[in-house]
């Protein structure tokens, strides 16, 4: 949250980003979504032996979920398969979420559909990682 806070500060002093919407409700969703990142890595840590495999595994998801994500490459440029994977990528909705509050201004209704989606991951995720943590350490 304090990356968050800084990256937007230096956006909006240095760079002079203009920032339409608001600033709670985008630290809102990225609460959201830190316990979706969080979730993840406690599913991951759970799931390998060591932490070197952790570092791998979590590598190899965060390259996948940015490349996938919109942010780098539009969703409308890729493949019509990879379009319907991306449903599933946290980031993606995080990343739409946040253009359309800081860019466009949009309130809560804008935002309701990717930000469901965002809180249901949450939680499924969280669920899963503490029930494979309950049974790695019975």
């Amino acid at each position: 949250m304090i990356e968050l806070a800084l990256g937007l500060l230096i956006g909006k002093l240095v760079f002079g980003i203009p920032m339409v919407g608001s600033i709670p409700l985008l630290f809102g969703v990225a609460a959201v979504y830190l316990a979706v990142a969080v979730g993840i890595g406690l599913w991951v840590s759970a799931m390998v032996e060591t932490q070197q495999q952790a570092m791998f595994v979590t590598f190899f998801i965060v390259n996948i979920y940015l490349l996938m994500s919109g942010l780098f490459t539009p969703i409308d440029s890729m493949a019509p398969w990879v379009q319907s994977v991306t449903l599933v990528n946290p980031v993606r909705h995080f990343v739409t979420i946040s253009r359309a509050i800081l860019m466009k201004g949009a309130g809560p209704a804008e935002i309701a559909q990717p930000f469901l989606i965002l809180l249901g991951t949450a939680v499924f995720v969280l669920i899963v990682a503490v029930n494979q943590y309950r049974k790695r350490a019975a």
